[in-house]
């Protein structure tokens, strides 16, 4: 299979139809194999129960289902061990991202980099939020040495062979260019457009965010890699529905 895309959600009942419809569009007219993967983690809402009514009408796409709410680096990571295709593309399900930036982030993979991340540009979050991010952002580059501008843009793809040995945990997702970087990988930057919220709330506030990312900062700048990599999956898997 050429592509997989991954989009963890977590109540997202207001936009999964209209998220899903978008990728599948895009990727259809890419050409070749592809699935896309929903990865549900522990939601309450209807959200699991719109995408099996598409999965049953059109076959795809791909829902794996969490037993309980384990955060977005284990429902990523429930999705990069359950997916097949050779590049992986992943964004977030609040419909906030533009699917049809992901053949530009392709065409900057296919150069020869193995990891291309989206770049917002006139990010449409609430201000606090985006000063938050931009501290945030000055002090990994002082501690990591990271010249990625936008770590929080989830809108990334990447090639399968990047993952090997890797276990994304705690909050770990916030830090994977970090991870491709100390790895040796190769990395690209493309600005895409970034859009309002428009339906459902944020499930992550500013300083639930503080506090898991000074922990992993620490984490990622201290404890060698490859250590840090070696930790057993905490996500269980409820049920994967798939054609």
């Amino acid at each position: 299979m050429n592509y997989s895309v991954i989009i963890p959600i977590y109540n997202e009942e207001d936009s999964v139809v209209l998220v899903y419809n978008s990728v599948n569009e895009v990727m259809s007219e890419l050409g070749g194999t592809y699935e896309i993967i929903f990865v549900d983690d522990g939601s309450t809402d209807s959200s699991v129960q719109k995408l099996e009514h598409i999965l049953n009408a059109s076959g795809r796409p791909v829902i794996v289902s969490l037993a309980e709410r384990v955060g977005q680096s284990e429902a990523l990571q429930a999705g990069f061990d359950n997916a097949q295709g050779d590049i992986y593309v992943t964004l977030d399900g609040d419909g906030q991202y533009e699917p049809r930036e992901i053949p530009r982030l392709l065409d900057k993979l296919a150069e020869g980099c193995d990891v291309v991340c989206g770049r917002r540009f006139q990010r449409q979050d609430p201000l606090l939020k985006k000063i938050a991010s931009r501290v945030a952002y000055i002090i990994r580059k002082v501690t990591t040495r990271e010249k990625v501008h936008d770590v929080g843009c989830t809108l990334r793809v990447f090639r399968k062979k990047v993952l090997e040995k890797v276990c994304l945990w705690g909050g770990l997702h916030r830090f994977f260019s970090t991870i491709m970087l100390k790895r040796g990988y190769r990395i690209a930057e493309v600005k895409v457009h970034h859009y309002p919220r428009k339906n459902g709330v944020s499930k992550y506030g500013i300083w639930d965010r503080l506090k898991q990312g000074l922990v992993d900062l620490f984490r990622v700048s201290f404890i060698d890699i490859d250590t840090l990599m070696n930790h057993e999956r905490q996500y269980k898997i409820k049920q994967i529905l798939r054609v």
